[in-house]
């Protein structure tokens, strides 16, 4: 086998491999910029993991549930742990009535509000945090995410970004995204260049970049966050990759911060703290998280 065929292949099996015309090797400074940003920002990439609930009507015929398990990556965007998402990749809701409407005619579909569960958020070190949904930003296609309480623990601090001070937006500029590949590959920590390919200004600011991935943040070279990767909707239905700007997703994430997590409680059932597998070192799982008992 040819020796320079097997890392373009393996490349391409963890999809990370780009078109030949895209290939530029990138300086020294600009290595270095990468390194640092990977270093500083990897543990602030989380897992988001839920189970997923969704009940129809067909006619008069109400279907079996359909329930499946959702990992994505998120984005902790505040020390106490406040957690952002794509909704899209989460809750199916909106993609299934938006082909309902498309369909037309025949039988009645009725598709129920989605149930979540055993939610929860899944840290660097592999530890399991219980978390609860507290709020859904259908016009951004956003979804946040709070970990539940513990009123027998000491309050946890969680790396995050920072939003209160964005990135200037350039086009062709050089910026940068951190993210994590899929459990299989053991969720490395990855990071990739991007460049800014054009500024849309209507219905809101946003970024269309050469490379993202879905749920996380885009940095400029010194760290500041250009903004959050989503899908944009159009007619409930994802058209294809934006970034979203810091101070919409800021605006947004106010709203959920407001949201008392213990008070959405009701449709989560979280698993206990443990890591997937023992680790060394990692640090050790603190233990499950529950609403503080009223006296």
């Amino acid at each position: 086998m040819n020796p320079f065929r097997r890392p373009v292949l393996l490349l391409a099996l963890l999809g990370l491999a780009v078109p030949a015309s895209q290939v530029r090797a990138i300086t020294d400074a600009e290595a270095a910029s990468g390194r640092a940003l990977v270093k500083r920002y990897a543990d602030t990439i989380v897992s988001v993991e839920v189970v997923v609930t969704i009940r129809m009507t067909i006619g008069d015929r109400a279907m079996p549930p359909r329930e499946n398990k959702v990992e994505v990556n998120g984005t902790v965007i505040s020390p106490t742990g406040l957690t952002v998402a794509v909704l899209s990749m989460i809750d199916p809701k909106g993609s299934l009535e938006a082909m309902r409407a498309q369909q037309g005619g025949g039988q009645k579909i009725e598709i129920g509000e989605t149930e979540f569960k055993e939610v929860k958020l899944r840290l660097a070190n592999n530890t399991e945090v219980p978390a609860v949904i507290v709020l859904k930003g259908p016009d951004l296609n956003l979804i946040f995410i709070a970990p539940l309480p513990d009123a027998a623990a000491p309050a946890r601090t969680f790396p995050s970004i920072p939003l209160d001070k964005p990135a200037t937006a350039e086009v062709l500029g050089n910026y940068y995204f951190v993210s994590r590949v899929s459990k299989s590959l053991q969720r490395t920590p990855i990071v990739r260049q991007t460049t800014v390919l054009g500024i849309v200004e209507k219905p809101r600011r946003m970024f269309l970049m050469s490379d993202q991935s879905l749920g996380v943040p885009i940095f400029d070279p010194s760290g500041l966050v250009l903004g959050i990767s989503t899908q944009y909707l159009e007619n409930d239905r994802p058209s294809g990759p934006v970034v979203l700007t810091s101070a919409d997703v800021a605006e947004l994430a106010a709203q959920a911060a407001a949201v008392k997590p213990e008070e959405k409680v009701e449709t989560t059932d979280a698993a206990p703290d443990k890591p997937d597998a023992p680790d060394k070192e990692a640090a050790a799982p603190t233990p499950a998280a529950k609403p503080a008992a009223k006296p």
